[in-house]
Order: C-alpha cells, then structure tokens, then sequence
C-alpha cells in the first residue's frame, strides 16, 4: 500500500477556521467529490500544535499529482481547499529525508545550492536552519529551499519571500581624554588612544602623579567612539591629600588636616547646606553639573557654614567646589 506522509502547521488552517475547534478534515487526489464527501482524516496534534496524517495512495498513478486538503470547525464551516503538489515514485518503503539545500533569487542548479545538513534523517523532519544574507542586498528577495531523499530525488523547491534589513555595527570606545581644571575643547585635551579595543568597551590608563596640579581633586574624563561621537563629559573625585602634605611639610602654619567639606541633605531638593572646615572668608562657590559646566559661581562670606538655593537646578548629579584661596575641595551631591 503506497501512503504519504503530511505534516501541516496549525498556521495554515488558523486564519480559515477563524480560531474555532477543529473537527474533522478531509483530502483528495485531483478530484473534488464535493465538501463532506472525500476522504476522512484523523487528525493527531503534536506538540508544536503542528498535524501529522497519512495519506493512502493506493490506485493513484505513478508521476505528480494535486492533494487537496480542508477542515470543518465546532460551527460547521469549512475552511480553504489548500492545494500542495506530490510526485509519486515506485518505492516499497518511504523514502528518507537525507539532504537539503537553499539559495536565494536565482537557481544555482540541483546540488549546487547552499548545503541544508539534516540532523534528523527521516521521513518527515522538523529543523531549522540559517540562511547566510552577508551577500545580499538591502530589500525583498525570494528564499527557495527544497530536500533530497535517500533514493537521490529531489523534492518540489519551496519558495519564502524575505526582506534583508542592515543594522548598524555597535559602536566601541576607541579613545579617552581627560583635564583638570577647564576644558580645552574637544580633541585639545590629553589624549589616550587604545590600539586593541576590548569586547565589552571597558578602558584602563595610568595618570603620572607629576602631571596633576598640586589643587586638583577632580577628573575630567570623556570617550570617542569608533563612529567619532563623543560622550558626555564625566566627573571622577579623588583625592591628592600626600601630595599636598609633601609639598607644604616646611610650612608649620599650613594644616592641610584641618580643611573637611560636607554638604546636606543629600540628595537636596531646594536649599543644599554646606560646612567647610578651616575655609577662610570670601570663598567662591561653583557648581558644576556632569559634564563639568559651570551651572552656578559666587562669593561666599559665610565663613565655615553656608546655604545654597538650588531650587532652578535640573535634577541630576552636581558637584560643589569651595575655594577660600588657599584650598580647595569638592564634593558631589545629587539634586532631587
């Protein structure tokens, strides 16, 4: 007894049936005897909601031929005769699926496509694969793939419609600079480049101790990507303590330890409150905001303690710098 064996995806019979029960299908060979009175199927679900029958070919001529299929659901209604062309071949048992191929928009010839490999020989199989587009332009194209059984046939060649869309390579981080004090523009401060860039865009370098200024506390730091875009300008505290000690060590009416600035609350909303330890009067205040601008600068007569409105500050990480002519610090605070 010759059969075929069919696996149809729910898919096909999703948008015919309208998302109802699916209660009985049918099939037949070239010929319609009308709905209801062709050959029944027993339909077994699997697990990817996919359908697996048996068609009996017993009396159907050798050579190609139509195979009609449609379902009723739970209301009585029929769906869409689907049609799909089958080739019947001499063969005591089924044939095995053993190989596969695809190409894309013009036919190579059988065999000289690219080569599908098929995990899973069988008579039916179920397997993805991917098709290389490296070679493709942007737009539509026509996907074609088709299968080879163990007798060396080769199956009816499958058609997809398919739209190749480039995006963009991410960006890496191909170069640094830093200052600080004031920015020397893009490009215009120290430089450091990177010869091998890093898979996740992670960066180290080394700062000479001669090369920060004796006041400094703040680092200026921003990335050029491998695309020329800039990041924004970031703020990194740190601190120079031992150096400033070292170079005042002979001056006995200097006491570095003595200056300590605090700032609350923090985060502040309205008004920010600030206590600099040992700040002589007439300080200047600057805020900074993250990418190192100055936002706010004014002279302060307050003498240790002070209070600062920050109420027309945009939410976002500051930095506030006290500086009373002999030494300065900064703090960073976030603005609610």
């Amino acid at each position: 007894m010759k059969t075929f064996i069919i696996l149809i995806s729910v898919l096909c019979f999703s948008c015919l049936v309208h998302a109802q029960t699916l209660k009985q299908a049918e099939y037949f060979i070239d010929k319609d005897k009308g709905f209801g009175k062709n050959k029944k199927l027993n339909l077994v679900s699997s697990a990817d909601s996919s359908y697996q029958f048996k068609i009996n070919l017993s009396g159907i001529s050798i050579g190609q031929h139509k195979l009609y299929i449609r379902t009723k659901d739970n209301k009585g209604k029929w769906s869409e005769t689907v049609r799909e062309n089958i080739d019947v071949v001499i063969s005591s048992a089924l044939p095995l699926i053993t190989a596969g191929e695809y190409f894309f928009d013009v036919d190579p010839g059988y065999g000289k496509a690219d080569k599908i490999v098929i995990s899973n020989k069988d008579t039916v199989t179920l397997q993805n694969f991917t098709a290389a587009v490296s070679n493709l332009k942007e737009g539509f194209h026509k996907l074609y793939i088709r299968i080879k059984d163990n007798e060396n046939s080769w199956g009816i060649t499958l058609r997809e419609n398919t739209e190749v869309i480039r995006t963009a390579e991410p960006a890496k981080i191909i170069a640094a600079e830093y200052f600080f004090t004031n920015d020397p523009g893009f490009r215009k401060a120290t430089t450091k480049t990177f010869s091998k860039i890093s898979a996740d865009s992670t960066f180290k370098f080394k700062i000479a101790y001669n090369k920060i200024p004796s006041d400094a506390d703040t680092l200026f730091i921003r990335t050029e990507d491998s695309l020329g875009k800039w990041s924004l300008t970031k703020i990194a505290l740190f601190n120079v303590q031992a150096l400033v000690k070292e170079a005042v060590a002979s001056d006995a009416k200097t006491n570095t330890d003595s200056y300590q600035l605090t700032v609350f609350p923090n985060p502040a909303t309205n008004m920010l409150n600030y206590n600099f330890k040992g700040v002589k009067n007439n300080a200047t205040i600057t805020i900074l905001n993250s990418n190192g601008i100055v936002v706010k600068r004014y002279k302060s007569s307050a003498g240790e303690t002070g209070q600062i409105n920050i109420s027309s500050l945009a939410a976002g990480v500051y930095v506030l710098q006290v500086d009373d002519g002999i030494k300065k610090q900064t703090i960073q605070f976030i603005k609610q």
